[in-house]
Parts: structure tokens; C-alpha cells; sequence
């Protein structure tokens, strides 16, 4: 098992035409998966903000 993974490594990483390939594929996940949560946040904030400002102006144009 440990043979048959050496070797896929072996193949299809460290050959020369496709180590720029797969650092900028890796780099690119690192960057997804580390501002994800950030953005997830970001999203629920700006959907709190919306549904405030929409209670705001239902109120004001209701006249309470």
C-alpha cells in the first residue's frame, strides 16, 4: 500500500511539468480553506444587516 502511494507521488508530483501546476493548485486551496470562515461570517453580517435595515423601514413606513 505504501509502495503503490510512494509511486503515485513519485508520478504524478515531482515530475517537472507539473510541480508548478500543483504548487499553485495547493496554494490556491491553502488560500479557499483559510478565508472560508471569514467569508461565511462576512455573509451571515451582511444578512443581519439587510433583515435590521428592512425591519427599520417597515417600521417607519408602518409609522411605528
Amino acid at each position: 500500500m505504501m509502495k503503490k502511494l510512494k509511486e503515485f507521488f513519485k508520478k504524478h508530483l515531482f515530475n517537472r511539468k507539473g510541480n508548478d501546476i500543483v504548487a499553485v493548485a495547493l496554494i490556491l486551496l491553502f488560500i479557499i480553506l483559510a478565508v472560508a470562515p471569514y467569508l461565511r461570517n462576512l455573509g451571515q453580517t451582511t444578512s443581519n444587516g439587510v433583515n435590521n435595515l428592512n425591519t427599520q423601514m417597515e417600521d417607519v413606513l408602518n409609522g411605528n
